[in-house]
């Protein structure tokens, strides 16, 4: 297997659908020469963004399908493969791998959580051996799992027991602290991906060289200035670029008071003239109203192009 290397904007992607909530997998060769032209190298396809919870199994091979034939575009194509039972994620996994996938990132059970750290390794031994010639991610986002770990201590483990792992996506907001022991790991070889958009900068300042974050679908640009600026040394310039994300994100979390897949979607389409549909339930999509005051409130901001 050959080490997995990236560094920079890696879009957690969209799952489309059409009005009638089967599968509009037509738009995605367009949504990934939209991703390609605004800077970003590489896709992470079926996680909370892509509504992988809210597919069945073969919907989820169907949209892995349509992105590695678009590997081309969009560079790395890291598939997340994480669902209810081991033995569907075994089979995700196995599928992934099929393909080609670059990566494969799986969460935990989430219903017989992992208690410790020594359990969540075994879990993913199981995993991998699904998967054996692939790099293999641990998806750390407890605000949904309800699994919070400590990540430094599962992977000073888990490497010593899994050859495939890799990293993992780092969805905490303890970068500072937690983030930061995990790009220590294994002397700073595996890849760490910040995972919230609204700690971007804080990620970078503390050594993070690529995230996984919603707002690389609709404006790069404002996250690739943030790795130029830090790059560059300037902070300060840096952390208004951060701000101009935290601001775009307050107004598409306004009608719902915070993240929902739903108002990430609806400004995907208003943003970028890509239709990706509505959320599936149990996440309420938006109404047309709430969408025309999602379109009226980024274009009194000057947030529409």
């Amino acid at each position: 297997m050959a080490k997995f290397t990236f560094h920079g904007l890696m879009a957690p992607t969209f799952a489309p659908f059409h009005s009638d909530g089967s599968l509009k997998l037509d738009v995605i060769p367009a949504y990934a020469k939209h991703l390609r032209s605004t800077g970003v190298t590489g896709v992470w396809v079926n996680g909370t963004a892509g509504e992988g919870m809210s597919m069945t199994v073969a919907e989820r091979k169907k949209v892995a399908e349509a992105w590695i034939a678009c590997k081309k575009d969009v560079g790395t194509v890291l598939i997340q493969c994480g669902a209810g039972c081991l033995l569907d994620t075994q089979e995700l996994a196995r599928h992934a791998e099929s393909l080609g996938a670059c990566g494969i990132a799986v969460f935990p059970c989430i219903f017989d959580k992992p208690r410790n750290t020594d359990e969540l390794v075994d879990y993913m031994v199981e995993v991998a051996k699904a998967c054996p010639r692939t790099p293999l991610f641990y998806y750390h986002i407890p605000m949904k799992t309800q699994v919070n770990l400590s990540m430094s201590e599962f992977l000073q483990k888990g490497v010593e027991r899994i050859p495939t792992l890799s990293g993992l996506k780092f969805t905490d907001g303890d970068v500072s602290g937690e983030g930061k022991k995990c790009l220590k790991v294994a002397g700073g070889s595996l890849t760490i991906f910040n995972g919230f958009d609204e700690h971007l900068q804080e990620a970078v300042g503390q050594g993070f060289s690529c995230g996984v974050n919603v707002c690389y679908n609709f404006s790069a640009h404002h996250a690739a200035d943030i790795l130029s600026l830090m790059k560059a040394g300037k902070v300060e310039e840096a952390k208004e670029a951060q701000k101009a994300i935290v601001n775009l994100l307050g107004v598409i979390f306004k009608q719902t008071g915070g993240f929902t897949v739903a108002g990430v979607k609806a400004a995907m389409t208003i943003l970028t003239g890509l239709d990706v549909g509505s959320s599936r339930l149990p996440v309420k999509p938006f109404t047309p109203a709430m969408k025309e005051a999602l379109r009226a409130d980024l274009a009194a901001r000057g947030m529409i192009k």
